[in-house]
């Protein structure tokens, strides 16, 4: 686990910051450009805007979760159920109103993406900073006209997924389970995204992938759906019913 301290940019936040960093029982580092910063990985950065989280002595702003602007935004006003894979692999309509739990919701995207197409996503997330990075991202788009419905549509929860699913946390048994697992670089490049090595660096490898996979076998009532890199191998060997293929990855259908 990688040493991360809170800071803030601007004094008006100060007292949140510190409020933050005592619920996460994190260290409160004040100013994010002092030396003291050397001494830890990553720094989680409120500003008057958004919370973001940055590498000490990393010359450009926190990187945050936005999905009111960039490449996300633009997707999600040009999605539908034909053009996104990821609503495809579902199976089934949104107005067949069907209980989705994404296991695995990291930056948020394919929730948000599901959520523009009229799903409601349960998200779990057991890592307590990408709760709140999320958490952050969602309050912002709350508030905006544009994204407000979209967002009420997700329902975000931090917790194991295995162990959520496992103690029947749900309040009806899911339709769809679906995972992203974490997938190693095959190599550093420049080409790797600043969103990725983060993620990656705050998470750790993925060790449990196959035990989620089994264990969300096990609970959902149609179908687990596991999203890969095109040409990765079947998480523990065990073959899909069939695969969705998009540009850079692919979804693998396992039926129940």
């Amino acid at each position: 686990m990688p040493e991360i301290a809170v800071s803030f940019l601007n004094h008006q936040v100060a007292d949140k910051a510190k409020q933050l960093a005592k619920d996460l029982q994190l260290d409160f580092l004040g100013d994010p450009y002092t030396e003291a910063a050397a001494h830890y990985d990553f720094l989680l950065v409120l500003t008057p805007s958004h919370l973001g989280i940055i590498k000490p002595g990393d010359k450009h702003p926190p990187f945050f979760i936005d999905f009111l602007s960039g490449p996300l935004a633009y997707r999600a006003e040009k999605a539908s159920l034909r053009k996104e894979t990821v609503g495809r692999a579902m199976g089934c309509h949104p107005r067949e109103n069907p209980v989705i739990i994404d296991t695995t919701a990291g930056l948020g995207r394919d929730s948000y993406i599901l959520a523009t197409l009229g799903f409601q996503p349960i998200m779990l997330e057991r890592s307590a900073l990408l709760y709140v990075l999320l958490k952050d991202a969602m309050q912002r788009a709350a508030a905006s006209p544009q994204t407000a419905a979209v967002i009420e549509r997700m329902h975000l929860i931090q917790a194991d997924a295995i162990d959520w699913l496992n103690h029947r946390a749900y309040p009806r048994q899911p339709d769809i389970i679906y995972l992203d697992p974490m997938f190693p670089e095959r190599k550093k490049s420049a080409s790797v995204k600043k969103e990725m090595v983060i993620l990656q660096e705050i998470l750790g490898k993925d060790e449990d992938c196959a035990r989620l996979l089994q264990t969300a076998l096990q609970h959902a009532k149609k179908r687990v759906v596991v999203k890969r890199p095109r040409t990765a191998a079947n998480i523990g060997d065990l073959a899909p019913n069939f695969e969705i293929t998009g540009k850079s990855s692919r979804f693998d259908i396992y039926l129940v």
